[in-house]
């Protein structure tokens, strides 16, 4: 085996003319170092040595296959950098670990060298340092900031995966899959177990050609690595390749541990490296756009480039081996930022007739409105079906049905090819992957009412089956833990999520006993395709949003796919109001109410026909309700339908019913009522009918839809509306209902137990219609006045604030 001269000769070489005679002249010396009397000859190359030393030595600290790790003692007190083969050319062991201050020196010089000589992205670094806890890498911190420093394992099973994470290193550098090369520093293991130092003895030994160096303090038996042993005052260094100054395998001169380098210095140099570290590894947002827009071929999966780690370029995908995606991070995490890289990418790389977007967004905020056209901002991703900001509930479980009717339908059309896969689909029909994305999904399944049992249905059948079809889900949250309804489905749900990805704070994406989120900084993101799995992380830096190329992008693609509309928006905090309903939303004999939450957000209304029962009960005291039945008014009026209106309140906006009844003449008009007539009448609670016109009422309810007459009243009290009509005798008589403040416990005995979930809540309503084929209601959200006066008209308050005047 060659001698420990002649590599440091070879490396020398490369660096300049004095490095070369350094290692020539040490050669010289061999045995005859300290030989006594000391020989004048002997000295003149001593003093050839430290002269040649000190002219080279920054040349052989600037090499990454050479270590400065002490100092040669000499004759007169002169000193020569100790250099040992490190990096690609060979491993370094110590017999004591970095409880001893020089080793501990040793392990931090070792990583800024290996760091410094090394490109940016080049090298990672992981780290053990079971017995200080962590302390050796302590003044190193920015390096781990920074992700150069992927991970310091501080206890025994930390320290397992961390030797994994270089086992896996090996492995892919065998298979082609990595170029970059990694430091695995055992700063420390205390009282290892002896599977663990025989792993790490197997990494040395295949490690050198396959992209691993180990620096094992504390492992003197480390194969195919010089040692440096601890005696007393002194180092010794041993094992091949031989020392310059050696006897045998042993250097024979006294050798020094590293100096104690300036706190200062190591914070600096720690700080200046992760700098260019991150410098290299960030992306700014407009390179994730390709060159090359809506490119790729979506048959085989969905590619994306979400950011760059040590290694390179990082890309996630949608395919079979991860069809499903679980993210994770704290408010102020960048959760929004990742996600609006990731879709933008897509929408980029993909054509719209390859890719559509169902976006989900159930807090306050406004992650998706960067999709969707504005007032301020008519510009929109074409790519984009279905938009949900701040979401009901009711919403999500319409997108969740949608998609998996999708799924029915397309596996209908490949059994018809003889096809299994979406792939094969795609060689007969183009149709498109499916990206479902729903930000702070644990908002859908809380509680353990009707519509979280109903959500974790669906969401079970789409992850099992999604990825046959091109669906693939995205379901983003600070946590997964206390959702009750995921009580009996969170493993066959979630273990169809491999791709787990982790931002700052995230609690429950990764498994218990993988912390890596915890050690990451905001930018930083772990990737992780094994389910979480403690050892399968990637760490890449994402980059922060640009709002220009955004915009410019929405153009770039709007302009391309002119013919492709706008998608439809649910805003959950946004009142609806009748102006906006389309041309072909009001039909004759339709009474409008509100705007169903639902996929398609229909106008939700009801027919007045001549089945028996077809009148309208708006129930519950909040204002909303006057404020839907003048739209329901206005709807009909403005097709033809003659109104009567009344009006108890005293707040009703009467303007599209003309004609009137006096409240006081109300009761005895009701047999009166001309045939093709509709009522209007507000605050029916307030008429107090005595028993001849309650009798007269429900005559009317039960005879007029037949002649064309139909009843749209509003009562504020419940109570009152069931007595009006005859109570349980008069249920069928009045078949339609908007039900408003009032809780399902106090409707159900009317309606049935299938509304004893009803939860009321501020802008929502319950819209009943017995004659609809859903038992279950439709969750709508009522009309309310417009702020915008009419023609020739003062802005009305709000019914809120008029009712207070």
């Amino acid at each position: 085996m060659p001698g420990f001269q002649t590599a440091l000769a070879n490396a020398a070489a490369g660096c300049d003319a004095a490095a070369a005679r350094l290692a020539q002249v040490a050669q010289r010396l061999g045995d005859a170092a300290f030989q006594t009397p000391v020989d004048p000859e002997l000295l003149a190359a001593e003093r050839q040595i430290a002269d040649a030393a000190a002219a080279s030595a920054q040349q052989l600290r600037a090499d990454p296959g050479l270590l400065h790790v002490g100092r040669v003692l000499l004759h007169e007190g002169r000193a020569v950098p100790l250099v040992v083969p490190f990096g690609e050319r060979g491993h370094l062991a110590t017999s004591v670990d970095a409880r001893v201050e020089g080793v501990a020196n040793l392990v931090r010089t070792a990583i800024l060298h290996a760091v410094g000589t090394r490109e940016p992205g080049g090298l990672r670094v992981v780290g053990i340092d079971t017995a200080t806890l962590g302390a050796s890498f302590a003044p190193l911190r920015p390096l781990a900031d920074a992700g150069v420093i992927e991970a310091v394992a501080t206890d025994a099973r930390a320290a397992a995966d961390a030797v994994a994470l270089a086992e896996s290193q090996v492995a892919e550098h065998i298979a082609g899959r990595r170029s970059d090369r990694m430091l695995l520093v055992v700063a420390s293991l205390g009282e290892p177990p002896r599977t663990l130092v025989e792993r790490i003895d197997a990494l040395a030994r295949s490690g050198l050609a396959h992209g691993v160096t180990v620096l094992g303090c504390g492992l003197p038996d480390l194969p195919q690595a010089a040692v440096m042993h601890a005696l007393e005052g002194r180092v010794e260094i041993t094992n091949p390749p031989a020392a310059p100054f050696g006897r045998g395998e042993r250097l024979a001169a006294p050798v020094d541990w590293p100096e104690t380098p300036d706190p200062s210095f190591v914070a600096g140099e720690a700080l200046r490296l992760a700098e260019r570290a991150k410098a290299a590894a960030t992306l700014q947002f407009a390179d994730l756009i390709p060159a090359q827009p809506e490119s790729g071929d979506p048959a085989r999966g969905l590619e994306v480039l979400i950011g760059r780690d040590a290694a390179g370029e990082v890309r996630l995908r949608f395919d079979d081996a991860t069809p499903h995606w679980l993210v994770g991070g704290r408010t102020g995490g960048g959760k929004t930022v990742f996600l609006l890289d990731v879709l933008y990418g897509l929408a980029s790389r993909y054509a719209p007739s390859d890719l559509a977007l169902f976006l989900l967004d159930f807090k306050e905020g406004v992650s998706f409105t960067e999709f969707i056209p504005t007032e301020r901002d008519r510009s929109f991703i074409p790519h984009a079906r279905a938009v949900g900001v701040e979401s009901d509930r009711e919403y999500g479980l319409a997108v969740l049905k949608t998609l998996n009717e999708e799924m029915t339908r397309r596996s209908t059309v490949m059994k018809r090819y003889g096809v299994a896969s979406f792939a094969g689909l795609r060689e007969h029909e183009a149709y498109p992957r499916i990206v479902c994305v729903a930000d702070e999904f644990q908002v859908l399944l809380a509680g353990n009412d009707r519509v979280a049992t109903e959500a974790v249905a669906l969401l079970e059948n789409l992850a099992r089956k999604g990825r046959s079809y091109g669906v693939h889900l995205v379901l983003a949250s600070q946590t997964i833990s206390g959702i009750e309804a995921l009580w009996a489905k969170k493993d066959s749900i979630f273990g169809q999520f491999p791709m787990r990805i982790a931002l700052p704070g995230a609690r429950t994406v990764l498994e218990p006993t993988n912390d890596a989120a915890s050690r990451i900084s905001l930018g930083q993101v772990v990737v992780n395709t094994e389910g979480g799995t403690a050892g399968a992380d990637r760490v890449a830096r994402f980059p922060d949003t640009d709002t220009h190329v955004m915009h410019r992008l929405r153009e770039q693609l709007g302009e391309a796919h002119a013919g492709v509309g706008a998608p439809r928006v649910f805003y959950g905090y946004r009142p609806v109001h009748l102006a906006e309903t389309l041309p072909g939303e009001r039909k004759p004999g339709r009474a409008l109410l509100g705007r169903e939450v639902s996929l398609r957000l229909d106008a939700a209304g009801v027919d007045l026909d001549r089945r028996p029962g077809r009148h309208l009960a708006v129930l519950g005291s909040d204002p909303v309700g006057g404020e839907a039945l003048e739209a329901a008014v206005e709807s009909l009026a403005g097709n033809g339908s003659r109104i009567l209106a009344v009006d108890f309140t005293g707040n009703a906006d009467l303007r599209n019913a003309p004609e009137r009844i006096a409240p006081d003449a109300f009761a005895a008009s009701l047999a009166e009522i001309p045939d093709g007539t509709v009522i209007a009448a507000w605050g029916l609670d307030a008429a107090s009918l005595d028993l001849k016109a309650q009798q007269a009422l429900r005559a009317l309810l039960r005879t007029g839809p037949a002649r064309g007459v139909h009843l749209l009243g509003w009562w504020r009290n419940f109570r009152r509306f069931t007595d009006d009509i005859g109570g349980s005798a008069g249920r069928e008589d009045v078949a339609c209902a908007l039900v408003l403040n009032l809780p399902g416990g106090e409707i159900m005995g009317h309606f049935g137990q299938q509304f004893q979930h009803w939860n009321p809540r501020a802008g929502r309503a319950l819209l009943v219609d017995r004659h609809a084929d859903t038992g279950a209601g439709r969750l709508v959200v009522p009309f309310s006045r417009s702020d915008e006066p009419g023609p020739g008209q003062q802005r009305s308050a709000p019914m809120e604030e008029r009712t207070r005047q």
